[in-house]
């Protein structure tokens, strides 16, 4: 409520220094959000064609190399204090965007929006919207997302009503950055695995673990574990846990930079996760996925590729946990666990996939 009355009181100004601003050019997207969120967010990026963002500072590395981003504004270095705030907002007024797009609608990112003073205003209505949020979003266009909805087409319907996923590619970077790590052997069939995604109620338990290794170990392959080096505890406690005959086990942790991780997950023939920001990448990568939904609102966001299997938690609790409502305890046990169906379900989706790998 803050931000608006700021907004209110700084409107007769800006009316006014609107007059002698140059003329309106460019879009921008205002996604704060973390790594999976901002893979999603990409899809955008196609129809747009050339656009400037406001995004969290994990996604840089992935923004500063792609060809369909103009500047990119880090919203972490402008929320030390109200002056470094109302910084952005009046570099973002003076850049004067044809089109703004509030992806991730908090009241800040909303405060934002207003502040570009833009006839061509667009954010999402969800769940969470709260009795302050009508204020924030006066004079802008809202499209309604729920739990049932697919974000990615929530997100192209902020450009145009008409828009879905089927008629645009996901595509974190333009080009991909390629690395010359020798990490990856490409002449084995590759699983990617991530085991957590930094939030305990996303992490497969052991034992699930174990169940899925157990399958694993009936082909043929490389297993390859992303993420970063503080998972090493819970990649220790994998590997004491197992037993297998044929699999051979790489850990990548810490040892992938960041603006490389998609090319290096595009090596893989298959990933193996949660709901983590890493499934997002391999999907984006055309890399078949094996997503665990757990806590998750599957409908709403989950990999699209045809080549997706989504394993649907059997517990009584979920779902729970959803892309604009962020859930910080559990609320049930046994949310991964997989029984026989599921097991057999993922058996012969890797099946399929490794009976069309070259060998």
């Amino acid at each position: 409520m803050i931000y608006y009355i700021i907004f209110l009181l700084l409107y007769p100004l800006l009316f006014i220094l609107s007059f002698f601003r140059k003329k309106p050019t460019n879009n921008l997207v205002i996604q704060t959000a973390k790594i999976g969120d901002y893979v999603n967010t990409s899809i955008m990026f196609e129809p747009l064609n050339k656009s400037d963002v406001v995004i969290d500072k994990v996604n840089i590395v992935f923004s500063q190399y792609d060809s369909r981003i103009n500047r990119v504004l880090i919203i972490n270095e402008y929320k030390k204090n109200i002056i470094s705030k109302m910084q952005l907002a009046f570099k973002i007024f003076f850049n004067n965007y044809q089109n703004v797009y509030i992806v991730m609608p908090n009241s800040y990112n909303l405060f934002l929006g207003q502040m570009s003073f833009s006839n061509n205003k667009t954010t999402l209505s969800t769940y969470t919207d709260k009795w302050y949020t009508k204020i924030l979003t006066l004079r802008m266009k809202k499209i309604k997302h729920s739990v049932n909805d697919l974000t990615l087409d929530s997100y192209l319907k902020l450009i145009n009503p008409n828009f879905t996923h089927k008629n645009f590619i996901k595509t974190i970077q333009k080009p991909i950055i390629k690395s010359d790590y020798k990490f990856i052997s490409t002449s084995t069939f590759n699983i990617g695995v991530s085991l957590t995604a930094a939030n305990k109620l996303k992490t497969i338990d052991i034992q699930t673990w174990i169940d899925i290794f157990n399958i694993l170990d009936t082909f043929e392959c490389n297993i390859y574990i992303f993420g970063l080096e503080n998972e090493n505890s819970l990649y220790k406690n994998l590997i004491n846990s197992i037993t297998i005959k044929n699999l051979k086990i790489i850990s990548l942790l810490g040892n992938i930079d960041l603006k490389y991780l998609p090319y290096e997950i595009s090596k893989m023939n298959l990933y193996i996760s949660s709901d983590t920001g890493n499934s997002y990448i391999a999907d984006a990568m055309k890399v078949p996925t094996i997503n665990f939904a757990g806590p998750c609102f599957w409908m709403e966001q989950r990999p699209v590729l045809k080549e997706s299997l989504i394993i649907k938690s059997n517990a009584c609790c979920v779902p729970y946990s959803s892309v604009f409502k962020t859930e910080h305890q559990e609320k049930c046990n046994d949310i991964f666990t997989i029984y026989n169906k599921q097991k057999k379900d993922i058996e012969a989706f890797i099946t399929k996939i490794y009976k069309d790998f070259q060998f």
